[in-house]
């Protein structure tokens, strides 16, 4: 990592989330999610990229265990272009994320239910980790 790469995942980030919080991020299931009652923009965090980088080292594509989080959500992305610039890279797995809101929606209750966690074929948990 170095501060290109972490501008970059920042930025996509809080542009993204700004869609959210003004009412302008498209939802598959109608219109758009929600404004958001009190958004405010991501600062970066080098303690949250080292625990990320450790678990990435062991090359396990899943989840660690939320006890080993405290508290904070977690995002995983893969990609197989060896030569694929790191900042685009990083932007890549951001807007990936954020597009579950699109590509599969959450409805204007904007309630992250069971049920909508157990829908077939339709992941929204990771946009939802980049709009909280």
């Amino acid at each position: 990592m170095n501060d290109e790469i972490r501008q970059k995942i920042l930025d996509v980030h809080n542009e993204l989330r700004s869609l959210t919080a003004r009412g302008l991020a498209k939802d598959k299931l109608g219109g758009t999610a929600p404004q958001a009652a009190a958004m405010y923009k991501l600062q970066y965090k080098c303690d949250l990229e080292k625990f990320a980088v450790a678990h990435a080292s062991k090359c396990v594509y899943g989840h660690t265990a939320q006890s080993s989080r405290q508290g904070v959500g977690e995002n995983i992305f893969a990609i197989s272009l060896p030569s694929a610039e790191r900042p685009w890279a990083g932007e890549m797995a951001v807007k990936s994320w954020f597009e579950e809101l699109e590509k599969y929606g959450v409805g204007q209750e904007n309630l992250f239910t069971d049920e909508l966690v157990n829908r077939n074929n339709t992941m929204i948990g990771h946009y939802t980790q980049v709009s909280r």
